[in-house]
């Protein structure tokens, strides 16, 4: 026993030396070579993860996605100021690492198409540009402290113009988004709407877009300090207390009407746009800078909003008019999130596209110029200068730096091949081509833009409705080692029974559906009772829309339009268009309610409140109830039980008079269906127009889109008398 103590003791004797050399080893200049090429190398690789994933966030509702995003875009900023510090303060010499620290400056410009992870990102553009300059001085003071070698000079002088290029991009861009650049940038278009409809007075044709004199595009102006003058000038002359900006319909600017009109055979009706893809695409694109409007608190006359109506309208008739509508909408809210999430804005304006090709032919030239430079540079390297090598004497270093520039700009090049297909490229060739009527006789032209505006690789939005079902998920209870009181610091709390099912596409049944209940409402929108009265079936079920809150109508029908659904299964569910309506409706209803209640009228945290209350309610009526017929059967049998006033007795009860209807299962879904498309149109309006910017990097809500339309239309709710509560004034206007 003591020769077995004395060989433990030894061995912890043993251990500290060892500890000890090997803490020194990690602090060797070879070491911290080797450490700031891994940074270097690790930093790349996140920086072509958000330039190949970043656009997919509108596409794709996945929380690995997001959480990879997130990860690699918060980490890049904290290993590029870390790794700059290790270059600063390294106590060896390496002529690579000037090459380097350039080339962290070009990644704190970020991707193109990840600008900002989100919202609260944009309104920080000050501390971007300071943190941008507090870099760049340290990498100036870097290369003077090195002193700048003869085969550096032509290197870091292509790659330095790269640097300003990157960072005036992305410091526009976030400034385009803050909401001082969002007011800045939508004062135009807001003092040029106040008065647009007047233009138009007797005049007005949707189906030729005769005096929708929608602004498109405005294009640059070669101001000269004679024309400032003027007018400034002539705005001091102004009447007050109207001090608004003047826009002009001259050959400049691109409006609707003019995508119209023009004779070139690629826009024809009779040519090359028989379907009116093209058009619609400019369409959507001015429609977006109305919808901007929305986050700058400005606001439309109610003539504007008339007029918006017809042309909904027009595009609703036909024989599928509610699949253009969509489709404009869609591209709408693409151009949306690209705003605020992109730097597209600034790269499609007049100039920003040659800047943007300038930028990427110096990335490109000086990749090449870097690495071909490099293996010279080290065939004659000197032996005093510290370097690391593989066994067969190759410079890891020179390795390190060919690898990175090639992967990177093949990543741009990937990324520069996307942009230049994006919806905005497709905007701003067109616009080109209204523009230019030269353009119209050259028949190859029209074919490369008419090719690269029917291009789409990908689908702009996730296009699903998400699903939640109370009777399937109100037992779930998320584990509490991952969601408790310490981790609701860092991660967003799960609650009990918050659990989605297996989304669901999105169908044309359904967007028809809603579509259809759109165009049927009045100006005022109902809480579902219009539906009821026109199926003359609003004396037995109305007064399940007349309910304290909004939360309370949602789960009370969706609890019944369950138990009617497993009360009477259907044989062949996918062929009947009114039960997939009723039921995808009726659990995304629910999923907004417990997943995104900032979407819908009731406060956000009343819905939370409420749906906590209902989870405890339902566990304690159906405890011990393993499958859903037996949740099923303790609801009809224990009814008359519960205490009046729940909503899980409520649901119940309109349950269970939906199934006492004698007029048939088929009449049942045909009123649940148009219940639900109504209800869906209902919860549309809001002034909460952040919320929807939010979701709009998590895929896209189905709700978003409608709140497009209704607010294009300026159609609204009619109004509650709701109990007190909190002051929810969600609109974003700073």
């Amino acid at each position: 026993m003591r020769d077995l103590q004395r060989r433990q003791q030894g061995a912890g004797n043993k251990t500290l030396p060892e500890a000890t050399a090997l803490m020194k080893n990690l602090r060797t200049p070879q070491a911290n070579l080797a450490k700031i090429e891994l940074l270097v190398c690790l930093t790349a690789i996140l920086l072509i993860l958000l330039n190949i994933f970043g656009s997919s966030r509108c596409r794709h509702n996945n929380w690995k996605l997001r959480i990879l995003l997130w990860a690699a875009y918060t980490l890049s900023s904290y290993l590029i100021a870390y790794t700059l510090g290790l270059i600063t303060e390294a106590s060896f010499r390496n002529e690579m690492l000037p090459v380097w620290a350039i080339f962290l400056m070009i990644f704190f410009g970020s991707s193109d198409s990840y600008s900002v992870h989100s919202l609260e990102d944009c309104e920080r553009w000050k501390n971007y540009g300071w943190q941008y300059v507090i870099k760049f001085t340290g990498v100036i003071i870097l290369l003077f402290m090195y002193g700048i070698t003869s085969w550096m000079i032509s290197v870091l002088f292509i790659l330095g113009l790269t640097v300003p290029l990157k960072f005036s991009n992305r410091a526009a861009s976030l400034l385009s988004a803050s909401g001082y650049g969002r007011q800045m940038t939508t004062k135009l278009i807001a003092d040029y709407m106040s008065s647009e409809h007047q233009s138009s007075k007797g005049d007005l044709d949707p189906c030729q877009m005769r005096g929708y004199n929608y602004v498109v595009k405005v294009g640059k102006t070669s101001s000269t300090p004679l024309k400032k003058s003027k007018e400034r000038e002539a705005a001091a002359q102004r009447d007050a207390p109207n001090y608004r900006e003047s826009l002009k319909i001259t050959d400049r600017v691109v409006t609707i009407e003019k995508v119209w009109k023009c004779d070139g055979w690629l826009l024809r009706s009779d040519g090359g746009d028989k379907d009116s893809k093209l058009k619609d695409i400019c369409l959507s694109f001015s429609l977006y800078k109305l919808l901007c409007l929305r986050f700058s608190g400005h606001s439309l006359p109610k003539q504007a909003h008339e007029k918006l109506w017809k042309l909904i309208q027009h595009l609703y008739a036909g024989g599928k008019g509610y699949e253009r509508a969509f489709r404009v909408v869609e591209l709408e809210l693409s151009f949306l999130f690209g705003s605020f999430y992109t730097k597209y804005p600034i790269i499609f304006m007049p100039t920003g596209w040659t800047i943007k090709v300038a930028e990427l032919l110096l990335m490109v030239t000086g990749s090449l110029l870097t690495i071909g430079l490099c293996f010279e540079y080290d065939s004659n390297r000197h032996k005093d200068e510290l370097q690391l090598a593989t066994r067969g004497g190759w410079s890891i270093d020179v390795l390190v730096t060919a690898l990175i520039l090639i992967v990177f700009t093949c990543g741009e090049l990937v990324q520069f091949f996307f942009m230049a297909i994006s919806e905005w490229a497709k905007v701003s060739l067109l616009c080109n081509y209204v523009q230019n009527p030269s353009w119209h006789k050259n028949k190859r032209s029209e074919k490369v833009i008419g090719l690269i505006c029917r291009t789409q690789l990908l689908k702009p939005w996730e296009r699903k409705l998400r699903q939640y079902s109370l009777l399937e998920s109100y037992d779930y209870t998320p584990p509490r080692w991952l969601y408790n009181s310490f981790t609701v610091m860092f991660i967003d709390l799960i609650r009990d029974g918050q659990k989605h099912s297996a989304p669901a596409n999105l169908s044309s049944e359904v967007k028809k559906a809603v579509f259809r209940s759109l165009m049927s409402n009045p100006e005022t929108l109902k809480n579902g009772e219009a539906s009821l009265r026109r199926n003359n079936v609003a004396d037995k079920f109305a007064w399940a829309c007349r309910l304290e809150t909004q939360t309370q109508v949602i789960i009370v029908w969706h609890i019944a339009t369950s138990i009617f659904e497993h009360s009477v299964p259907i044989s062949y569910p996918i062929s009947d268009p009114n039960y997939l309506t009723a039921t995808s409706l009726s659990k995304y209803l629910a999923y907004l309610v417990v997943f995104c209640p900032n979407l819908l009228p009731d406060h956000p945290y009343d819905s939370e409140y409420a749906f906590n209350e209902i989870i405890i309610e339902t566990r304690c009526l159906l405890k011990d109830c393993k499958t859903r017929e037996e949740r099923i059967r303790r609801l009809n049998t224990n009814s008359n039980t519960m205490d009046n006033g729940r909503v899980i007795k409520q649901g119940t009860q309109l349950g269970q008079e939906l199934l006492k209807e004698e007029r048939g299962r088929q009449f049942i879904w045909k009123v649940l269906a148009e219940f639900w498309a109504e209800l869906m149109v209902y919860v549309a309006p809001s002034d909460n127009a952040k919320a929807h910017a939010e979701h709009l990097k998590m895929g896209g809500e189905f709700v978003t889109h409608l709140w497009a339309l209704v607010s294009h239309a300026g159609i609204e709710r009619e109004h509650r008398v709701e109990r007190p509560t909190l002051n929810r004034s969600q609109s974003w206007t700073s």
